[in-house]
């Protein structure tokens, strides 16, 4: 026994066309919408991981800027503290020549006094 073919009608009507028409459409949109998505998550990624490396490079320089200033400025405290020394041992030696002047002052003043 032979089935039967169910016949569809030999024409096209209106109806299936435009439901033939909106299934395309529906499929097509898919297909767009998912490749639409594939690059915009590729181009996110991709923005991602170049914003990731820059901020990687950045990093690295300022942490090479922080060290170099980190030992330029322990050289400057080293050298700061090297002058403030120097200003003390003038500061007495000063004091040291002001006291001898006062007493060759006081020496001259009496001789004056014995020789006049």
């Amino acid at each position: 026994m032979k089935k039967k073919k169910t016949m569809a009608p030999e024409y096209v009507t209106r109806e299936i066309l435009k439901e033939e028409i909106f299934a395309s459409e529906q499929r097509l949109e898919a297909k767009i919408d998912a490749k639409i998505d594939a690059k915009v998550d590729t181009a996110v990624q991709s923005m991602k991981d170049y914003t990731d490396s820059r901020f990687t490079q950045l990093d690295t320089k300022v942490d090479g800027l922080a060290q170099k200033m980190e030992t330029r400025f322990d050289k400057f405290e080293h050298y700061f503290e090297e002058l403030t020394g120097m200003f003390v041992q003038q500061n007495k030696k000063i004091d040291t020549s002001l006291k001898q002047l006062k007493n060759h002052e006081q020496r001259i003043t009496k001789l004056e006094q014995h020789t006049v």
